[in-house]
Formats: C-alpha cells, structure tokens, sequence
C-alpha cells in the first residue's frame, strides 16, 4: 500500500525523535504531527496498515444520496476504487500494483477504459482517502510553519499553514485538546472568484487499535456535502482482489 504507507513511516519517524511533553507551550509542525500521531493509536499501530478499505455514501444538505464510494488499497501500490453516481452511473480506477488504470461512464451509458499515470492515481486516492492526505502532511514539513492558535469547528486548535509547490496555500488544524487533525481550509478560484472550501473530520471511532474520523463535511461557501463512512477496515486482502480487469489487459496488448 506505497500510497498510503509511505507517509505513515514519515509520521513514525518524527514520532520517535520527538520528545513527548503533557503540554507543548510552543508548538511547532514536527510537536504537533507527533501528538497527532500518539492521538490515532500511536506508532506501533501505524506499523502494522498493509491493507486498507473503506465504504461510505456521500449527501447533500438534504440528506439525498449522490455518490457511493469504495476504495481498498495495499502495500505495493495496489488500488482499486469504485464511484457510483446514484442514478447515473458507476467510474473505477485502479493498479495491481504495476499498471494504473481507469473506467469512466458517458452520457450515451458506454463504459471507457484507458491507462492512466501513477501520478493521476495518486491524485484519485488522496480525493477519497483523508487519512492519506493527513499521513502526507510531514513529507511537506519544509514547506509548513506554525500560525498559532484559531477556532475551527466550534473548537480550539493550533493552525499550520503549508505551503504548495504550485503557489497555493492550505491550513490545516488540530484540536488543542486531542491533538486530533480537525480539518483544512483551502482557496479555489473559479470563473466567478475565490471560493473557500473548508474540511471537516468527525465522528472518531475505533478500528483495531486505531481511532480513526468516519464523517467528512464539505462547506464550500456555506454548501455542504457530507461523507459518511460506515465501513473502515485494515484487514488483509489477497492480491487477487487487484487484478486487472478484461478490458485493461486487452489494453496492454493492443498498446
């Protein structure tokens, strides 16, 4: 699973060279990762993710259903994810670990298969798998400074700002209380001017001796669209489940 546990090995080694204080009276990026990472479960924990799977269903405001989404991951990049659009359509994507592809519907109902890059998947991945972008965090630590303390969420947290390669900024915050990751903020410009999207994360609940957020809320400009995950597993699975696909090895052989 290198999307995933890659980034975990980065949080486990700031976890050991950090000393762990009851109260950090000055934080900094390295002081707060380490926290967070005792706040989930803690190294050992961390250590033992090959696998990883979730399941949940996104909504709008009103509670209506629009996407379905499945991702299982494992270690030597293996992905395989499904995106059913209620009432529309269903899109994969996936790798065994070598080739990455993936399937998208039309309108006209037909099913479109190509080979797509490492890179593009990575990107798939980190739009459903926040745990992911979490573990990512320390792998931009030079590009990240401590802002102090704000209120995200109706809670009290510490903010880091990072810094993008490409110019853009996020915030990212972490409760003052858990040390848990709380959420991001981030500008999107659009046709009609800057939007704020802001990241929710709630309802922690235990998955072996991991703790681990199950609702992600989307407020884009006061829109909100709601992930709620009702599965969450780091059980094994067989490499068989990665497979490629009929129509991607057909692909291969044509290329």
């Amino acid at each position: 699973m290198r999307l995933l546990i890659l980034p975990i090995l980065l949080f486990i080694h700031i976890a050991e060279l950090e000393v762990q204080p009851q109260v950090m009276n000055e934080p900094t990026p390295e002081s707060i990762f380490s926290k967070a990472i005792q706040s989930i479960g803690g190294r050992r924990a961390l250590e033992k993710i090959d696998s990883f799977q979730l399941h949940g269903v996104m909504r709008l405001a009103d509670e209506r259903p629009v996407i379905e989404i499945d991702l299982s991951t494992s270690k030597g990049g293996k992905v395989l994810g499904i995106m059913t659009y209620i009432g529309l359509g269903q899109s994969r994507f996936g790798s065994n670990g070598t080739i990455a592809w993936e399937q998208i519907f039309k309108a006209t109902q037909e099913y479109e298969w190509s080979i797509i890059d490492q890179s593009v998947l990575s990107q798939k991945v980190r739009q459903i798998n926040w745990l992911e972008w979490f573990t990512m965090l320390p792998a931009k630590l030079k590009n990240i400074e401590f802002d102090g303390e704000e209120e995200f969420g109706n809670e009290k947290c510490w903010k880091l700002i990072i810094q993008e390669d490409d110019g853009r900024e996020q915030h990212a915050f972490f409760s003052q209380s858990t040390f848990r990751p709380k959420g991001r903020t981030t500008i999107e410009k659009t046709p009609n001017g800057d939007a704020t999207i802001h990241v929710y994360f709630k309802d922690w609940q235990r998955v072996g001796d991991l703790l681990l957020f199950h609702t992600v809320v989307y407020d884009r400009d006061g829109s909100l669209v709601t992930l709620k995950l009702n599965k969450i597993s780091i059980e094994p699975i067989l490499d068989s489940f990665f497979d490629l696909p009929p129509e991607v090895k057909l692909l291969i052989k044509e290329q």
